[in-house]
């Protein structure tokens, strides 16, 4: 079932859904690749946001750093297994955030 929640009351979910991908890339950080902690997508005047669902690797460019995708797919086998982050879209409309009901029942 699709739930709308505020800007407001999602915002603590999204703070730790991403605290999950954070942890995660901070005990990886010697594999120098990263799992990204949220990726957003624009699409027909929808913001639609993906958490810790591509592998990225940071490159420096001319001074500047560049997310180098990687794929889905854990890029070296000998990496920890990453969060058990739920693989859902959120969507954001206006100004709220439509999900389906799975991720609050995976964050209890």
């Amino acid at each position: 079932m699709l739930i709308r929640m505020t800007e407001r009351q999602f915002d603590q979910i999204l703070t730790r859904l991403k605290s999950f991908v954070y942890e995660y890339n901070s005990r990886i950080t010697r594999y120098d690749v990263y799992l990204k902690p949220f990726h957003i997508v624009y699409k027909k005047g929808k913001k639609y946001i993906y958490i810790g669902k591509y592998w990225y690797k940071l490159e420096k460019m001319n001074g500047k750093l560049k997310w180098i995708y990687l794929g889905k797919e854990k890029p070296i086998p000998e990496l920890p297994d990453p969060p058990r982050v739920p693989e859902i879209t959120i969507i954001k409309e206006d100004s709220e955030y439509v999900f389906d009901d799975s991720l609050l029942k995976q964050l209890k």
